[in-house]
């Protein structure tokens, strides 16, 4: 019995830090598709001032491929708390003018529940505060 647990217990540990070396070692890619998981900002700059800015993002993000000056794709990294997240951000001119700005949230492993919403809204929030947003007016 005891070398049934032992044995269950190896597996967990080998899981975590397989899931470990893969969080610190992906990457984003230019082409990845925006997942279910996303949230919409409507914003008065235009779609190249926000592009510019959501390249120059401060840390924890980090940009990890762009395309056509309208699709960014940041990440975060792991932490005690999560595997690390992908953050697929689309830019595209707004109906009244301005942009519209999709921000997309994937964990680079697997991962559920409120660490994943709350990485969600903190991406959401760095980009709003660019543009000086408050967060009543983030969208969906």
């Amino acid at each position: 019995m005891n070398s049934a647990i032992g044995t269950y217990w190896i597996v967990l540990v080998l899981a975590i830090l397989v899931a470990f070396v893969v969080g610190f070692t992906r990457k984003g890619n230019a082409h990845m598709r925006m997942p279910a998981r996303r949230r919409v900002l409507e914003l008065a700059a235009t779609p190249a001032e926000v592009f510019a800015a959501v390249m120059r993002l401060p840390r924890p993000f980090r940009v990890d491929a762009s395309r056509d000056d309208s699709v960014v794709i940041l990440s975060s990294p792991v932490s005690f708390g999560s595997w690390g997240f992908f953050y697929p951000v689309v830019i595209r001119a707004g109906a009244r003018g301005g942009s519209h700005v999709t921000i997309g949230c994937t964990s680079k492993v697997v991962q559920f529940g409120p660490i994943v919403t709350r990485n969600h809204s903190r991406c959401v929030q760095v980009i709003a505060e660019q543009f000086e947003i408050p967060a009543a007016r983030v969208v969906g």
